[in-house]
């Protein structure tokens, strides 16, 4: 693991990360959700490195939430492939802070690039509160993004042709007793018919999230598929429960490629 100096700020951290045989689908390759795991597990150590990690923030009565991710996947490394993530936050506007990604192999070539949107909530409110000055003062830049953030709603569609997908268990809560934002992407990506995506590969996913769910949630999907040049884009909505309250949007685009998408 590369640690930069405190005094410069410490805007790019580098992490490394060894594909595992119990992270990898039946084709030998690592999943998206599991690439997202990365993301999340070296931007955790990059702000607890930076004193602003969940754990901080929970003693202050306040904790990071998650509502953006935009992933792109250029190549899937594969089982036991040695890869490295490089990350950097910028602060954003005082409300929402950013996060950019990168996968890369051992020869720092590109294989995934992401941008998160985060929020400060408030624990006993539940509400989104200004960034603390501490983190802001520290001056990340917003500029130069590795994907462009895209602030714009996520289209919600409606629950009427919505189809139970699962239900949610203890083992997908965490640090706030939340499920966890990686889970959603298993639960957009894992459910769809196989005679849809079937010979397509996921290389791109956008998520918006817009409510917590907690163990014992009944989850449902709506899913909206439109064909492409080289495959399959579908919107899809996830809801809870009898009142199929949205609890998270997202735009998936698959490939014919094989384990690659369009360098764009």
């Amino acid at each position: 693991m590369k640690k930069t100096a405190k005094s410069a700020l410490s805007t790019e951290y580098t992490v490394p990360f060894t594909v595992r045989s119990y992270e990898v689908t039946a084709n030998g390759v690592v999943t998206l959700s599991n690439i997202c795991n990365y993301f999340q597990e070296a931007a955790g150590i990059h702000a607890d490195y930076l004193n602003f990690d969940i754990n901080q923030l929970q003693e202050k009565g306040l904790t990071w939430v998650l509502y953006k991710m935009q992933v792109k996947v250029q190549r899937y490394p594969k089982r036991w492939d040695k890869v490295l993530v490089r990350t950097k936050p910028s602060a954003g506007d005082g409300i929402r802070a950013f996060r950019d990604y990168e996968l890369l192999d051992n020869n720092e070539n590109r294989l995934a690039a992401a941008v998160s949107q985060w929020m400060v909530l408030n624990t006993k409110t539940k509400r989104p509160v200004r960034i603390p000055d501490e983190i802001l003062n520290l001056g990340f830049s917003s500029d130069n993004h590795v994907i462009e953030p895209d602030t714009k709603s996520l289209k919600v569609l409606q629950a009427d042709n919505a189809k139970f997908t699962t239900t949610s268990g203890y083992h997908d809560l965490d640090m706030n007793n939340h499920v966890n934002n990686v889970t959603y992407i298993d639960w957009f990506t894992g459910y769809i018919p196989e005679e849809r995506i079937s010979g397509l590969t996921c290389h791109k996913i956008h998520i918006q999230y817009i409510a917590e769910c907690g163990a014992g949630d009944a989850i449902y999907q709506t899913l909206q598929y439109s064909e492409t040049e080289d495959g399959l884009k579908i919107v899809h909505t996830l809801f809870k429960n009898d009142r199929y309250q949205p609890v998270a949007a997202a735009i998936t685009n698959w490939s014919r490629t094989p384990y690659s998408s369009p360098q764009s």
